[in-house]
C-alpha cells in the first residue's frame, strides 16, 4: 500500500514536483504549429524574406506608437497597413503569420535537437531516481516512467519530426533569428543585417 503523499519525507515530493515540471516545461505544445503546413519545405529564400518583412514591420509599429496622437485609433490603422504592406509583398497576413509559426517551429525543433544529449541525461537521471525510490509503490514507478516514455515520445512526434524538412532553411538563420526575437522584443536596438545573411542559394 503507498503512503499518503503528506507522509512522504519532503524532498521526495519536493523531488516529484520538479519531475513534473520538467515534463510539463520539455513538451508543452506549440500554437498550432503544424495545422498551415504545405506540402514542400521551406527555402532559405522564405526565411530571408521573413526576416526582412519582420523587420519592416517592427519598424513601422514604432514609428506609429511614437506617433500614436495622430490617428484615431493606432492599433486599427497599424494592422490596416501592415495587410496592404503584405498584400503588395504577395503575402496575405495569415500567410505571412503561418510562415512565422512554421519557421520558429523549426528553429524550436533545432534548439531540442542540440539540447538533445543533456535532455537525455537529466531524462536518465529522473529515471534513475524513481526506479531507486523507496517511498513509492511500484504501480506509481511505473506510471511514472510510462509518463517519460510518453513525453519522450511526444517530443519526437510532435516537435521535432514534423519540422525536419524545414531545418536545411532555417538552419543557416538561426543566429539572425535569434537576434530579429530580441531586435523585436526591445532588447536590442540593432536589427539583423540583411547583407550580412547567409545567400538564398548555397
Amino acid at each position: 500500500m503507498s503512503r499518503d503523499p503528506i507522509e512522504r519525507p519532503f524532498w521526495q515530493v519536493a523531488y516529484f514536483g520538479a519531475a513534473l515540471l520538467f515534463i510539463v516545461s520539455a513538451f508543452a505544445p506549440l500554437q498550432d504549429v503544424y495545422a498551415q503546413r504545405s506540402e514542400q519545405a521551406l527555402t532559405r529564400q522564405d526565411v530571408r524574406d521573413y526576416i526582412r518583412l519582420r523587420i519592416a514591420i517592427h519598424e513601422k509599429q514604432q514609428e506609429m506608437k511614437a506617433h500614436a496622437d495622430q490617428y484615431d485609433d493606432v492599433i486599427y490603422a497599424f494592422f490596416q497597413w501592415q495587410s496592404e504592406y503584405l498584400q503588395e509583398r504577395g503575402r496575405s497576413r495569415e500567410r505571412f503569420e503561418a510562415l512565422e509559426k512554421r519557421i520558429m517551429a523549426a528553429e524550436r525543433a533545432l534548439e531540442m535537437v542540440a539540447d538533445s544529449a543533456e535532455y537525455q541525461t537529466r531524462l536518465q537521471n529522473n529515471r534513475e531516481a524513481i526506479e531507486m525510490s523507496e517511498h513509492y509503490s511500484d504501480a506509481e514507478k511505473e506510471e511514472a516512467l510510462a509518463q517519460y516514455a510518453r513525453q519522450d515520445s511526444i517530443r519526437q512526434a510532435r516537435h521535432i519530426d514534423p519540422t525536419r524538412r524545414d531545418w536545411p532553411a532555417v538552419r543557416p538563420y538561426e543566429e539572425a533569428l535569434e537576434h530579429l526575437v530580441n531586435y523585436v522584443a526591445l532588447n536590442r536596438p540593432d536589427p539583423p543585417n540583411l547583407d550580412a545573411l547567409p545567400p538564398a542559394e548555397e
